[in-house]
């Protein structure tokens, strides 16, 4: 876009960018320049003789700026702009290639993954308060994240990838490694404090965690994997690269993490740190959670109501979501492709950002004759017809012919932007109207560009998520039935996900698409939300969510098992586990939140909305709701059909014999400590 000033002449304002473009040799085709109405402001439309991904593949590594000799089209353009843009001249460049080129890079945004491991490492040595403690969980994230990181960039090498996919595969590889390791980790230091030897304490940790570890694992990978039902690419490759990250840390769970322990011993507690939790596993009754959990269960309905209220309260946001794509205004005010933007928009009207492609392709066809064959076409879209001819249209470009004469493309531009739902209606009516006018003819005709790509991908997304999240559920929902032989647990379990899933959502929508605090993520305006974000946001949480059921629902079995009293094995399950889940919950969150920090408006949103989620997951739903819920079923939390028994049974903390030996060595243990 070219801005005039005052003191240039009205048809001045377009020989500098025209001079300097064709001075560079790029050439602008048969595609015009345009003049604003009051001949302030310019624009032309430079068409490279190389593709997208060509172009992307000649930059800098990393998206780092370079002199501008750098051989690439693009920095020439710029070169030849910079010759004209003094004076009395502004110019600016923007669309798809600056967007690629003038990427915002903060260093929190560059450094986000070591900013996660740094702020875990923190609430690691807090947790465990001590450095050994602290550094193996951190040695194995940073070697799971560094393998998965690798893998995805191997998988760029067959597929195509979506740029977002290392982020996000680090996030959550970073995010559930340190999470797993934690688990075991606790585990390990606990069989120790025991009086275990260390190989059996690591067998042990294994048996129990380890297998707890791996399930969560393996249900998050498979809700991952549950995005292959949706017929997106971008949105596969998403799923299938997270799903990588996680298996990576699976594995470096129950690989690496056991011989660190082999090579620290009993001196994963030396090196302690002055400012560590008070351990209050002697007596977990009478420590903050226990007398939580406690003072919940003897008010159930009252927990039950408003940890309810407080969630629906933050899901209402979510019924206004309004699905788009995030375009350059919302970019940092400083970059061309912002300005651009808003010169664009002042100058022709909102619809110039959101142009609409047609490509008409006729075989046979000759240069002479493919003007009158497209006639029809060319009359449908309104090309020469004042604003407004055609519904939705302010104005049409076109045909542009290719070199064989068989084929064109014209550029519509929609009097309304670009996430609108009037635009949405255009698309609509211009291909029923396409289709209208090319049948029984050899013309093949189709919508495109950014805008109608958008509504395509809409559309895909709200047809397949209901599969989804009925195959996520189902799975999650069975897979649950087995580990507790129980039919309420798992009701219980895939309602309270979905419940704080859609208040993660409304507190999303608030802050990015209403505009709540919006500055503290970073944003200078509102961005509407990405359609297929909410879908892969869903598939992670429930995997995440799972995480945390598993491992307080198990350990609140292992009690009924043992005392066979509703409320005193909430209690204990919930006093035995919150500190490590509320610890992994701030782990996850820490980790979460520093994505926020990178400007990719899916990472975003992602990482945000992965951190709110997590937060109140820990907190209402597994600290208030769970024990109020389980205090009203009362016995009937573990009844089980006998027609369902033939149904496997999972052990995910280790077999009965196992727990039993594990009992009996604490109560050996606690009777020693007595009699001393």
């Amino acid at each position: 876009a070219v801005q005039k000033v005052d003191g240039v002449a009205p048809n001045g304002v377009l020989d500098p960018i025209l001079a300097g473009a064709q001075a560079v040799k790029l050439g602008l085709g048969n595609i015009p320049t345009f003049l604003s109405p009051d001949s302030q402001i310019a624009y032309t439309s430079v068409t490279f003789s190389d593709t997208v991904l060509d172009l992307m593949n000649q930059f800098p590594p990393n998206g780092e700026k370079v002199a501008t000799d750098y051989p690439n089209p693009y920095n020439e353009l710029q070169t030849a702009i910079n010759s004209v843009n003094a004076g009395d001249v502004e110019v600016k460049i923007g669309g798809a290639i600056a967007d690629t080129w003038n990427q915002p890079v903060s260093w929190w945004g560059s450094h986000a993954d070591e900013v996660g491991l740094g702020l875990g490492a923190i609430l690691l040595l807090v947790a465990f308060g001590s450095i050994f403690g602290m550094a193996i969980p951190i040695s194995t994230a940073l070697f799971g994240a560094i393998t998965a990181g690798g893998l995805v960039l191997l998988l760029a090498d067959f597929i195509t990838v979506s740029s977002a996919a290392p982020k996000v595969t680090l996030m959550i590889a970073i995010g559930v490694g340190l999470d797993y390791s934690l688990l075991i980790v606790t585990r390990y230091r606990q069989f120790l404090k025991d009086g275990y030897q260390v190989n059996d304490a690591v067998g042990m940790a294994l048996a129990t965690a380890g297998k707890a570890a791996m399930f969560a694992g393996i249900t998050v990978a498979i809700a991952l994997l549950g995005l292959l039902l949706v017929p997106i690419p971008l949105v596969r490759t998403l799923g299938v690269a997270a799903a990588i990250g996680v298996g990576v840390m699976i594995l470096a769970a129950l690989t690496l993490l056991p011989a660190l322990f082999g090579l620290a011993g009993h001196k994963i507690d030396s090196f302690r740190f002055p400012f560590a939790f008070k351990d209050t596993s002697a007596d977990p009754e009478s420590s903050f959670w226990g007398k939580f959990a406690t003072h919940t269960s003897k008010r159930p309905w009252t927990a039950l109501i408003v940890g309810t209220v407080v969630l629906l309260t933050f899901a209402i946001p979510f019924l206004s979501i309004d699905f788009g794509m995030p375009d350059d205004s919302s970019m940092p005010t400083n970059l061309s492709q912002q300005q651009a933007f808003v010169l664009m928009n002042e100058g022709f009207g909102q619809g110039v950002n959101a142009p609409l492609i047609v490509v008409a392709s006729v075989p046979g066809a000759t240069a002479a004759t493919l003007p009158a064959t497209l006639q029809p076409l060319t009359t449908e879209l309104g090309v020469g017809k004042p604003a407004g001819t055609v519904a939705g249209v302010q104005y049409a470009v076109g045909p542009i012919p290719n070199a064989a004469g068989d084929a064109a493309i014209y550029q519509v531009i929609p009097s309304s932007g670009p996430n609108s739902n009037e635009t949405q209606t255009l698309v609509s009516n211009l291909r029923k109207g396409i289709k209208a006018e090319t049948a029984g003819t050899n013309i093949e005709a189709y919508v495109g560009g950014t805008t109608a790509t958008l509504i395509d991908l809409t559309a895909l997304v709200v047809k397949y998520l209901p599969y989804v999240v009925g195959a996520v559920v189902l799975g999650a929902f069975i897979l649950l039935l087995m580990v507790f032989r129980s039919i309420l647990v798992p009701l219980k379990a895939a309602l309270m996900n979905l419940i704080s899933i859609a208040a993660a959502y409304g507190i999303v929508v608030a802050v990015f698409q209403w505009g709540w605090a919006k500055e503290l993520v970073g944003l200078h305006t509102t961005i509407p939300i990405v359609s297929f974000v909410p879908l892969i946001m869903f598939v992670i949480l429930f995997g995440l969510s799972m995480d945390y059921e598993v491992f307080l629902m198990s350990r609140i079995r292992e009690e009924w098992d043992t005392y066979h009293e509703p409320r005193k094995s909430v209690v204990l399950g919930v006093a035995n586990t919150a500190r490590v889940i509320t610890t992994a919950a701030l782990i996850m969150i820490a980790v979460f939140f520093s994505f926020v920090t990178i400007q990719n408006p899916t990472v975003q949103v992602l990482g945000f909305g992965m951190a709110v989620a997590v937060l109140l997951d820990a907190t209402i739903v597994r600290m208030v709701l769970v024990p109020a819920i389980m205090e009203l079923f009362g016995k009937a939390a573990w009844w089980f059909p006998k027609w369902l028994e033939w149904l496997p049974k999972l052990n995910i903390e280790g077999s009965p014999e196992l727990l039993r030996a594990e009992r009996t060595n604490e109560a050996a243990m606690a009777s020693s400590k007595a009699s001393d």
